[in-house]
């Protein structure tokens, strides 16, 4: 562990600790993570414990003693990792591995053994995922590398000023484009959805093949939105109501794409990738066993 001192500066205005420590630790990205900090002892004011509500005067001596990280096995599973550097990263998660949890085989796991670690002075003890997938859907995601990143990154989330697309195979036919505005737990909830392509099924009439873009971020706000159009997601066990669907394939719904500002440098970042291949290859099998089932 290193300690860190800073002594407040004559002329300096009184301040909480909270605000010092948030303007000029740079390990440190915000009074909210000062004040987390605080609570567990890791700022001392002239030698003596300090609390995140303290005021500073000129001539106080500041320590910062940040906690030790934690000694998590690291989850050795080669990933893919579009984009990186020290602040950010976009790493592919694979459908049905879980983002998080009190489990080894794990997303955040794995991220250790295949990020380069941040030189920056406010580096992340675990690089942190800003945004949720659910265990079956796999594709991009946003991790944070530095503090200043996952505020920056976290803030950018909550203001919806992220632009996901994600790929969908539907049962049912599905025509054009258009916006889906129901609400989801008395919660506003939009998506626009476009078709790419049909593909004609023998047992169920039709698949589309859809894009969608989630404007808001409601549970399970795809799955429920398609389904609400009477078109539930291949493989999905929740949402299908009296609609065939098939439930051993996995479900079919993969973030392709994404559009977001560099947490530090600003600059919009766009990033897509190809379908999964196991989406042709469905729609072709499916396509042939149409073809040779007699009229």
């Amino acid at each position: 562990m290193t300690e860190l001192e800073i002594v407040v500066p004559d002329g300096h205005p009184r301040q909480r600790l909270e605000n010092f420590a948030a303007d000029n630790f740079p390990q440190i990205a915000s009074r909210t993570q000062a004040r987390k900090l605080a609570k567990k002892g890791a700022f001392l004011v002239n030698e003596a414990s300090a609390m995140a509500s303290d005021w500073l005067n000129p001539g106080d001596r500041v320590q910062f003693e940040p906690p030790p990280k934690p000694q998590h096995p690291v989850f050795e599973l080669a990933l893919e990792v579009p984009v990186e550097d020290a602040h950010w990263a976009l790493v592919l998660k694979p459908s049905g591995l879980p983002v998080s949890g009190n489990r080894h085989r794990t997303l955040v796991r794995a991220l250790p053994f295949n990020l380069t670690p941040s030189e920056e002075p406010d580096a992340l003890a675990v690089p942190h995922t800003v945004h949720r997938l659910d265990i079956r859907v796999g594709g991009l995601m946003v991790v944070a590398k530095t503090a200043r990143a996952q505020v920056a990154l976290g803030r950018a989330f909550e203001q919806r000023r992220v632009e996901k697309r994600y790929r969908a195979l539907v049962v049912g036919r599905v025509e054009g484009a258009g916006r889906i505005d129901v609400p989801i737990e008395g919660r506003e909830a939009r998506t626009r959805y476009s078709v790419v392509q049909h593909t004609p099924s023998y047992s169920m009439g039709w698949w589309t093949t859809l894009d969608l873009w989630p404007e808001t971020g409601r549970t399970h706000q795809l799955r429920r939105h398609v389904a609400s159009l009477g078109a539930p997601i291949v493989g999905d066990d929740l949402y299908t109501g009296e609609v065939p669907n098939i439930r051993k394939k996995g479900l079919f719904l993969y973030s392709i794409g994404i559009r977001i500002e560099h947490p530090i440098a600003g600059e919009w970042v766009e990033h897509e990738l190809d379908e999964p291949v196991r989406y042709e290859t469905r729609r072709r099998s499916e396509r042939r066993r149409f073809a040779r089932t007699p009229s």
